[in-house]
């Protein structure tokens, strides 16, 4: 099947996103102003929520294309896990595994909590397309009973494994952008002003509108690691509404060649952007403020670049670098 360009482009645009959502300013004396914590809290509005519902766009109900899948997904998972917990296999194996199973972001405290979400996700969409009208309505209903008791889901997030939560509460979600994409060309009357009024309102509601969580880390109102998600109803369509229209507009506009190529590449640079990110910076330090800044700038294009400089040279010695994600 021929790519979409224009689904390139969009998961090119997110990782670039990711990046910056993850980039430690701190590490160059940055601090970290109102503007810029607001930006960073709207990018994580949709960035993950829409890197995970774009992953159903083309799922099969056959036996054969999960087993593929689940090779894709859990293979790379497993790998970099063993590669960040290497020695913990030999002083906690007990523990080792009881994180390796849990898969969520209490366990792991990385990024790779996305796999697991991702696998449970594609799984759900799975039985949808695999299971009779009984089974699509027991899906939507539990869905929907996520959202409603998600400050409950909250409190023993911790304790559901593989991301089970984040992809019940995105199932709705994911739903729409597959029916958006099913139906684009049956959606042009959608001009791109109507568009872009709807992202500008939906993100005003999410900000003024959606409460503050008090159980995350960093990113109060929207992180989907750590399910801080929105729990009230008009958070929740406004939360659907953005998500839905930034895809929109990403099949109405043409598509960009450049982050078309770095979206070839997001699962590995997703994978290694952040040892980059937070060992780079290390090695070097500026007192000078101009060359602090141009530092960061290298640092943030080598977190995109090099991922894909790595990828590219792998997979020419040997395709079988896919099996760890290293693959467009």
């Amino acid at each position: 099947m021929k790519r979409d360009l224009n689904l390139d482009s969009l998961k090119g645009f997110l990782i670039i996103l990711v990046v910056f959502g993850h980039f430690p300013f701190e590490f160059f004396s940055i601090e970290r102003s109102t503007i810029l914590i607001n930006i960073i809290a709207f990018v994580y509005f949709f960035h993950m929520p829409l890197f995970l519902s774009i992953s159903a766009l083309f799922i099969k109900s056959d036996y054969n294309w999960l087993i593929k899948r689940a090779s894709l997904i859990l293979i790379p998972y497993f790998f970099w896990f063993l590669y960040d917990h290497r020695r913990m296999l030999l002083i906690a194996p007990k523990d080792f595994f009881t994180k390796l199973f849990m898969g969520n972001w209490a366990s792991l405290e990385s990024v790779f909590w996305f796999l697991p979400a991702l696998f449970s996700l594609n799984v759900l969409f799975f039985l949808f397309y695999k299971g009779n009208k009984f089974v699509k309505i027991i899906l939507f209903a539990i869905s929907l009973l996520v959202f409603v008791f998600s400050n409950k889901v909250m409190l023993i997030h911790s304790v559901v494994p593989f991301g089970i939560d984040v992809a019940l509460y995105i199932f709705i979600l994911t739903f729409f952008i597959k029916f958006v994409y099913e139906n684009r060309n049956r959606l042009e009357k959608i001009n791109m002003p109507l568009s872009i009024l709807a992202i500008i309102l939906s993100s005003i509601l999410l900000f003024y509108f959606e409460p503050i969580k008090m159980h995350t880390q960093w990113h109060s109102r929207i992180d989907l690691a750590q399910f801080s998600v929105p729990i009230t109803l008009l958070g929740y369509i406004s939360f659907i509404v953005l998500n839905v229209f930034i895809f929109f507009l990403f099949l109405k506009i043409k598509s960009n060649q450049l982050l078309s190529f770095v979206g070839t590449y997001s699962f590995p640079i997703f994978i290694m952007h952040l040892m980059i990110l937070y060992k780079l910076p290390l090695l070097v330090k500026f007192d000078n403020i101009i060359l602090n800044t141009f530092f960061m700038a290298i640092t943030f294009i080598l977190s995109i670049v090099l991922p894909i400089v790595f990828s590219k040279i792998l997979m020419r010695v040997s395709d079988k670098f896919k099996y760890i994600g290293l693959v467009k």
